[in-house]
């Protein structure tokens, strides 16, 4: 899948940081990653493991039918599924906890029955390939593949329509556009159709790092 490249951040730092969302210090966080990546000998490989457990082990809330909202990568892990966001949430919390920076990245998906939708993925910084790359934890189903590639990016979504975006900036944390829609969403399916009204990144993001979006 080609994409547009991703625009590096300037510093490290951020990524590296914990949060209420990405809660990396937390101890049954910071003890799963040990514990997933304990046979793993460097970063690209202890990432791979990350990712794939985060994809395939905890299930997207859609796909298994789920009406609670999960949010905080605690929430998350101890729920056992979560929105795109809220597994890409995890998956950064667990790649923070062992010093892998990490980030968030966001879409604009245009739906079979024609509306909107916002889709959140993640991106990680590799050091020893001096690379930061999109992995994208959401789930696989038919129709939809992801995977972990270092070469050409496999995400859930290739931007296709007009008025489908990609953004190429990767974020410490979630936008406040998508937080405060967690207090206007009573659950999973609001949520969702709360997102379509996002249609573009930030305004404030805009003028500060000068994003620019893929449209097709």
């Amino acid at each position: 899948m080609h994409l547009p490249p991703l625009i590096p951040p300037a510093s490290i730092t951020p990524y590296l940081s914990c949060s209420g969302v990405i809660n990396c210090t937390n101890a049954e966080i910071r003890t799963l990653a040990r514990t997933l990546t304990s046979s793993e000998t460097d970063d690209i490989e202890r990432t791979r493991t990350l990712y794939t457990w985060v994809r395939d082990s905890i299930t997207h809330s859609v796909d298994a039918g789920h009406k609670d909202l999960m949010w905080n990568a605690t929430d998350v892990l101890t729920a056992g599924h979560g929105l795109c966001f809220g597994k890409s949430h995890l998956f950064v919390a667990l790649c923070r906890a062992l010093g892998i920076p990490a980030g968030l990245c966001y879409q604009r998906v245009r739906r079979e029955d024609g509306s909107w939708v916002l889709h959140g993925l993640a991106a990680v910084y590799l050091e020893q390939l001096d690379k930061w790359i999109r992995l994208d934890p959401r789930g696989n189903k038919p129709g939809v593949s992801a995977d972990f590639s270092l070469d050409m990016e496999k995400i859930a979504y290739e931007p296709s329509y007009d008025g489908e975006w990609l953004d190429q900036h990767v974020y410490p944390e979630p936008w406040q556009e998508i937080t405060h829609l967690i207090d206007l969403s009573p659950g999973v399916s609001e949520f969702i159709e709360n997102s379509g009204s996002i249609r573009f990144p930030p305004v404030n993001q805009v003028r500060m790092q000068g994003i620019s979006i893929c449209s097709t």
